[in-house]
């Protein structure tokens, strides 16, 4: 079976409409934007499941869900309600969110520039299709009785009906988005074959045809190694002295780095909606030597929008209390208050989803800013928040009105 000719074959002009209608876009449009997200949806499992634990996670989420193809016979009459349609296109988006973290946002504006169409309507172009792709894939798992790994097995079988199927340039252009550098290479690959690929590209010695040529042969001293053995001891010696002379500049300048934050460039301020009205930032140290929970903070703006008549999703606010260790990026002590504050928020409003991205403008730093903000889904996940309610994200930022600082931005998704 091909997974990709299945999901196009879902796309009828019935259907398309039915998207087209609800994201109120033109039939054309949505249909490019279609094929695009159902190439994206295949070749991104394909990615996620060429790892053991990438496998486990895209069953676990199948199963989870329970999306075993029992609902793909009623689509067609599923996406004619606009309220099952949402929750289709909902629950789809999270599940690539999840499953392909930091990728959704890079897919959809890939979708949006190719199909011209908004960034909420290729979100939730997207969404349909994951939902659909998950759906056909855990059908096939439940009817060929599938664990992981054959699931996985399955999926890394699409690769060469996706590659015969697909048109050639846009395959290249998900390859890219999804980071995926050698598309042929892509898939499962069980312990029996990672350990023949290994005898295979192990270097084998140089043979001689004279099998006494190792007597008569004149030993060689090994100069490249002592060469390299001198150059190693000569950086580990200048990095010391470097350390010892300017360790301390170099600490405090890594600690400003990652600690001071900027406000978040964003089309509208929603921060400016709801103004701290103290006259200061409490900042005093509660009994057990940890920073009390500063007025006005994220958790109070929070709560202040999701009791506004006229909020709305998407406002966007910056975490400011939350700062982060220089070098494991996971949240200070002093950062505990605030984002306990955070999660007793979330747990009160059930419906609330955020997603936390790490904004920076050094290309190097891309990295460090998003695993601080995974570090706070992982935190409020540990707290007892649903992941799927949660998403992190990185972003390189060009905004030359802004200073040189990390900072974490937080958007409202679903309220």
């Amino acid at each position: 079976m091909n997974i990709f000719s299945y999901l196009k074959d879902y796309l009828s002009a019935d259907l398309v409409e039915a998207i087209s209608s609800f994201v109120n876009e033109d039939v054309g449009k949505v249909k490019q934007a279609a094929d695009v997200a159902a190439l994206s949806v295949v070749a991104g499992l394909l990615k996620r499941s060429s790892s053991e634990s990438g496998a486990k996670a895209l069953y676990k989420a199948i199963e989870r869900e329970n999306l075993f193809g029992d609902k793909l016979a009623q689509i067609s009459q599923l996406v004619k309600d606009r309220e099952q349609l949402s929750q289709i296109a909902q629950k789809g988006s999270n599940l690539f969110s999840h499953l392909l973290p930091d990728k959704r946002s890079v897919v959809i504006a890939m979708i949006t520039n190719h199909a011209k169409i908004r960034n909420s309507s290729a979100t939730n172009v997207l969404g349909i299709l994951s939902y659909l792709g998950l759906e056909t894939l855990g059908k096939q798992a439940k009817d060929q009785n599938l664990d992981a790994v054959g699931l996985a097995m399955l999926l890394r079988n699409q690769k060469d009906s996706l590659v015969k199927d697909a048109d050639p340039e846009l395959l290249n252009r998900v390859a890219v988005t999804l980071s995926i550098e050698e598309f042929e290479r892509l898939g499962y690959v069980t312990p029996m074959e990672e350990e023949a690929i290994e005898v295979q590209e192990r270097p084998r010695s140089r043979g001689h045809d004279n099998p006494y040529a190792d007597l008569t042969e004149s030993s060689t001293f090994p100069w490249k190694s002592v060469v390299a053995g001198l150059g190693i001891l000569a950086v580990v010696g200048g990095g010391y002295y470097a350390w010892q002379q300017y360790g301390d500049s170099i600490k405090a300048t890594a600690g400003q780095d990652s600690t001071n934050l900027e406000e978040v460039a964003v089309p509208a301020d929603s921060t400016a909606l709801y103004p701290d009205t103290t006259a200061a930032v409490n900042t005093a140290v509660a009994g057990n030597g940890v920073a009390a929970v500063p007025a006005g903070g994220l958790a109070d703006k929070l709560s202040k929008h999701l009791a506004s008549p006229a909020a709305q999703p998407g406002a966007y606010f910056t975490f400011d209390e939350v700062t982060f260790d220089p070098v494991t990026n996971q949240p200070t002590a002093q950062s505990l208050p605030a984002l306990n504050a955070l999660a007793e928020v979330m747990k009160k409003n059930p419906n609330l989803q955020l997603k936390f991205t790490g904004v920076t403008k050094q290309f190097g730093n891309k990295k460090n800013v998003f695993k601080q903000a995974n570090s706070i889904k992982s935190f409020l996940t540990n707290a007892g928040v649903e992941i799927m309610r949660l998403d992190a994200g990185s972003f390189l930022s060009s905004d030359s009105t802004k200073p040189n600082r990390n900072y974490i931005a937080v958007k409202v998704i679903r309220q």
